[in-house]
């Protein structure tokens, strides 16, 4: 297999952060004495769902040639910056540098880009079209949330189609919402296929960045791991960016009925404000069991925090803003009823360029 004919499977599992390098490595290394194929030899070694792979290798031809990879390119529009930050093309910090150019010139942002060399003219022509397609709603079918459910046997080709139908009198609701409240589905199904699409997604953008130029820039930088990863802070004294707890519920009673269903929700729980002279981003820490993730509404788009925390960079605000938050717990499968702890803490950094 070459790799100007076919992108090679591990490149693809890296890309989309199915597996880490090191696990890459080893299943080569043991490759070469097993001759089995390098999927086996992963999904033995434990370090990849089999069928998380099923859905890679489906998709592996697409991302062969550029006009094919676009071709998948799903989900809701992002912005330019968000698409290099999952790429790991960028940094948030490199992001707040090219934003404050873009106000100083008045270029637009891929213009800025261009210009500090962050990407090359055709990788900015590929992250366009690929900005495009993510808007149009009959590209994509096969890396929609609905389809990865079917594709992953979490519910039937009919279930998706009565979803479908809801949802075209109910265009409000989001098609993840409406599969649970038909029961087809549980919350921590959901999410699992969203983190399945973001990581296909993920390995998707990078391949048409690649193929878009054959002379990629690559910034090498460990720590900017997905769109909502911290940076270290650059130096400006009076930069600053403090948080305000107006309000928060001290504790979180999980009842008999939250064990059932799978998950404890507290509407309107958190109220907080927000001070900054910079763009900042949020930190989400602190959750542990038996609460497994947490979804959280009231920043404009939903967040998701797992145990290992995350972060929130909001390119678009700063000076004073006040939020107020709905939480969705999802139970671990050893949660029991009780009354604990606020279990989730929320911090505010500053982000420039040093």
């Amino acid at each position: 297999m070459f790799e100007s004919e076919q992108r090679k499977l591990g490149k693809i599992l890296v890309n989309g952060e199915f597996i880490a390098p090191q696990d890459l490595e080893r299943a080569l290394e043991d490759q070469i004495h097993t001759n089995e194929l390098l999927g086996e030899i992963l999904a033995r070694m434990g370090v990849v769902d089999p069928i998380d792979l099923e859905v890679v290798l489906s998709i592996q031809m697409d991302l062969v040639f550029l006009e094919d990879a676009l071709k998948l390119a799903a989900g809701v529009r992002q912005f330019l910056g968000e698409l290099l930050i999952q790429a790991k093309r960028i940094t948030p910090e490199q992001l707040e540098y090219a934003l404050q150019e873009q106000r100083r010139t008045g270029e637009k942002l891929g213009e800025v880009f261009v210009r500090l060399k962050l990407i090359s003219e055709k990788e900015l022509d590929g992250l366009l079209a690929f900005q495009q397609h993510q808007s149009d709603p009959l590209r994509a079918v096969r890396l929609r949330l609905g389809q990865l459910l079917v594709t992953t046997e979490k519910i039937t080709h009919q279930q998706l189609q009565n979803a479908l139908r809801k949802q075209q009198l109910l265009p409000h609701k989001k098609i993840g919402e409406l599969l649970v409240e038909e029961g087809y589905v549980t919350h921590e199904e959901v999410s699992y296929g969203l983190k399945l699409q973001r990581k296909l997604l993920t390995a998707t953008l990078v391949a048409v960045l690649s193929l878009s130029s054959t002379t990629s820039f690559f910034i090498e930088n460990s720590e900017a791991s997905s769109s909502h990863e911290q940076t270290t802070v650059g130096k400006m004294a009076a930069a600053y960016a403090t948080l305000k707890v107006v309000y928060q519920a001290p504790e979180l009673v999980v009842t008999q009925a939250d064990i059932l269903r799978g998950y404890a929700e507290v509407t309107s729980a958190s109220r907080i404000e927000i001070r900054s002279n910079v763009f900042f981003f949020l930190r989400f820490s602190g959750l542990q069991g038996p609460f497994k993730e947490v979804q959280i509404r009231g920043f404009g788009k939903d967040v998701l925090v797992d145990t290992e925390g995350s972060y929130l960079f909001l390119p678009d605000i700063r000076g004073f803003v006040t939020f107020e938050l709905t939480y969705r717990f999802i139970l671990s499968r050893d949660a029991e009823p009780g009354t604990y702890a606020w279990p989730l803490e929320i911090s505010a950094h500053p982000t420039m360029v040093a």
